[in-house]
């Protein structure tokens, strides 16, 4: 499957300082603290699509179609707040909103994702078949009971608080001035060993201001997914949309990364000096408890062992990824500069989405309760 949007350049796919405020003065961070930033952040993404992807066969478009489907189904929300969310999300991904669409088509959504119409179609019939989404009467496509199940049981109590967390973490770092490196560090560290947000360190319970309920906690859920559309959107053409490849450098990046010690940084110290991406490739393929191998991987994963190895085999092809002569595979150092500025672009994203979900806590209107009608299954 070929994609035809390009991810390594200029903003598309991002929110716009109009829908999410604050993004466009977001400044680049030291470069000190970009490392620590980084893994906080790829935590989050990683436990994100780990929660989806085995439900979507790892395909990026099957996640982004339903995902966009619930979204648009929230434009005629009755609570204002959650309608005007989802037309923040959509219109930042070039779709419209006024006058309120019935139903995007498949064709508006290749375009605003620059995902295949052949392969949005192929992708609406499967996971049609695998009852995530139905047509009404009319043929518009929506999701079901099913997906709107899942999205709140697994979304709302566990991911949003992960975003929150995790966003709050990075907007620390912010500032090299004041931004605590060794314990930010030994927290990403922390974060990165964590395939789920059940396995976050219990920090984050503590850490994480008042809960959202009701409507808010629908208009937070309505934000939080269009971070993450956007985020499957971006990350797609580099593993042309297969993200069984992404968990893959994913996890190896946390087994070559995360098996530190939190003693292994000490206060200022810089965390890319602590790793020696500096050296040669060679350099740092010295530990075998920092690797894994393919039959690890799988089991780790729980995905067979010849598609692991195949797609092993493509992580290398890119150069991202090296197998050692003990058959050990390390992510190489060039993988940070090849997505550093997808990283600061998402961190900004990131930082402005949290902001919109942050100003609904300071609101004093009350949060009419919605939990009911949002669990209804209604698309």
């Amino acid at each position: 499957m070929k994609i035809a949007a390009d991810c390594r350049g200029g903003e598309a796919g991002l929110a716009t300082s109009a829908t999410t405020p604050g993004m466009d003065k977001v400044q680049a961070p030291a470069s000190r603290l970009e490392l620590p930033q980084t893994l906080l952040a790829g935590g989050y993404h990683l436990r994100q699509i780990n929660a989806m992807r085995a439900r979507f066969d790892g395909q990026a478009e099957r996640m982004v179609l339903s995902l966009l489907l619930w979204v648009a189904g929230r434009l005629t929300d009755p609570d204002p707040e959650v309608a005007n969310a989802a037309a923040a999300v959509l219109a930042s991904l070039g779709l419209e909103t006024r006058p309120i669409p019935r139903r995007y088509s498949l064709r508006k959504i290749a375009d605003a994702t620059g995902f295949p119409r052949e392969t949005l179609r192929r992708t609406a019939r499967q996971i049609e078949a695998g009852g995530w989404i139905m047509p009404d009467t009319e043929g518009h496509l929506g999701v079901t009971r099913r997906f709107t199940d899942f999205l709140w049981a697994d979304g709302a109590s566990e991911r949003l608080q992960d975003f929150r967390w995790t966003a709050a973490r990075v907007r620390e770092l912010t500032n090299s001035a004041t931004a605590p490196i060794c314990a930010c560090v030994t927290e990403a560290l922390a974060a990165m060993r964590a395939c789920h947000g059940d396995e976050l360190p219990r920090s984050i319970h503590r850490k994480v201001p008042a809960t959202l309920t009701g409507a808010r906690r629908a208009t937070a859920l309505v934000y939080m997914c269009g971070y993450n559309v956007r985020h499957l959107v971006r990350i797609a053409p580099y593993f042309n949309g297969d993200l069984l490849q992404v968990s893959l450098l994913g996890a190896l990046a946390r087994r070559n990364i995360a098996a530190l010690t939190p003693g292994a940084v000490k206060p200022g110290e810089d965390l890319a000096t602590v790793l020696k991406l500096n050296q040669p490739a060679k350099t740092l393929m010295t530990n075998p408890q920092r690797a894994l191998n393919a039959y690890s991987l799988a089991a780790y994963l729980g995905i067979p062992y010849e598609t692991t190895r195949r797609k092993l085999s493509q992580l290398c092809s890119h150069g991202w990824v090296a197998r050692d002569a003990g058959r050990l595979y390390w992510v190489l150092p060039r993988t940070v500069d090849d997505f550093r500025q997808f990283y600061l672009e998402r961190r900004a994203d990131m930082l402005a989405t949290a902001a919109a979900i942050d100003a609904l806590l300071q609101s004093s209107a009350p949060a009419a309760s919605s939990t009911e009608r949002t669990n209804s299954g209604e698309s």
